[in-house]
């Protein structure tokens, strides 16, 4: 889940709901039994929640709705996500120089390119720079316990004790967004449970620490999810003329071109492809995207057509 929108996005307040009826200490007693019937053991989950209190700045922005401004000029929305300078380029560039190695190996075991592992890195925390300071646990059980997606939450509080019973995190490594989204990747807990790669072979899926873990289970995902070497996310493109068009139609590079778009600097559109369906960015100025083979792929990873040309930009730019 994703976890970049919490630093590029407007937050827009949303009327808030009233608390639960039960006090949290009953919804503790109560959860210890219903995690009991999943297989955690009751004893274990009565010593990793004691002392858990709710978190109302968990609470607070659980009651706010993350929206994009549509107002926003997508130009000047990217520059500053860019940074002055490309910087977040050049910082990726620099990882992959650093890393090259070892993503040569994740690379040849999944099949997923360096460059897509490194972006979707740079995407989510910034090459894991910013991968959220909250408890995983005490926030998890705050939204499973006051949120209005109560068992949404409360399988990843499942997902969460899990992990940790398992020796794959320590509590205290076991950070992450008030959401829930946690690691250099960014992974919910149960996506953790699907997808992690313990690439080391040290007995932990490590994606809070170990670079290896982290890249190979980036890759893992992008691979299970339908992932295919030889295409791409898409490409962007600028409706020149403002015509309007079908987003469930494939027009061909030919048809897209006579209709006025072009590459985002006005160059004619390139690539080995012929039809395309085009996604709209919800800003203000916007290129669409060209959706390529691996756009679904990208959206299973976050169903966002702005996440898609970020990760469109920063793989382009780096191969630059």
């Amino acid at each position: 889940m994703i976890r970049f929108l919490s630093v590029l996005l407007l937050l827009v307040a949303i009327s808030s709901e009233a608390h639960p009826a039960q006090s949290f200490n009953q919804w503790k007693n109560a959860y210890v039994k219903r995690a009991a019937r999943r297989g955690i053991p009751k004893a274990y989950v009565l010593k990793t929640l004691k002392g858990v209190q709710v978190d109302q700045r968990v609470l607070d922005m659980s009651r706010n709705q993350v929206l994009l401004d549509k107002d926003r000029d997508y130009k000047k929305f990217i520059d500053e996500w860019v940074g002055t300078g490309s910087t977040r380029i050049r910082r990726g560039k620099h990882m992959l120089r650093k890393y090259r190695t070892l993503l040569k190996r994740v690379e040849k075991r999944y099949g997923v390119k360096k460059e897509v592992i490194v972006s979707l890195w740079g995407t989510e925390t910034l090459y894991g720079a910013i991968t959220g300071n909250h408890d995983l646990i005490r926030a998890l059980a705050t939204l499973a316990y006051g949120s209005n997606r109560k068992s949404f939450f409360e399988v990843q509080l499942n997902a969460a004790l899990r992990l940790l019973r398992d020796g794959h995190a320590s509590r205290k490594t076991l950070r992450g967004s008030w959401a829930g989204a946690t690691g250099q990747c960014q992974f919910m807990p149960s996506n953790f449970n699907l997808y992690a790669r313990d690439f080391d072979g040290d007995g932990k899926k490590d994606i809070w620490t170990n670079r290896a873990d982290a890249f190979a289970s980036i890759a893992y995902f992008l691979k299970k999810t339908g992932w295919k070497n030889g295409n791409t996310i898409g490409s962007l493109a600028l409706n020149t003329r403002g015509k309007k068009i079908r987003l469930d139609r494939y027009y061909t590079k030919k048809e897209y071109h006579a209709m006025g778009f072009r590459k985002t600097d006005g160059s004619p559109l390139s690539g080995n492809w012929r039809g395309r369906k085009a996604s709209e960015i919800p800003l203000k100025n916007s290129p669409v995207v060209l959706q390529g083979g691996n756009y679904e792929s990208i959206l299973a990873w976050n169903h966002s057509s702005l996440f898609a040309a970020f990760n469109i930009i920063l793989i382009e730019g780096f191969r630059q």
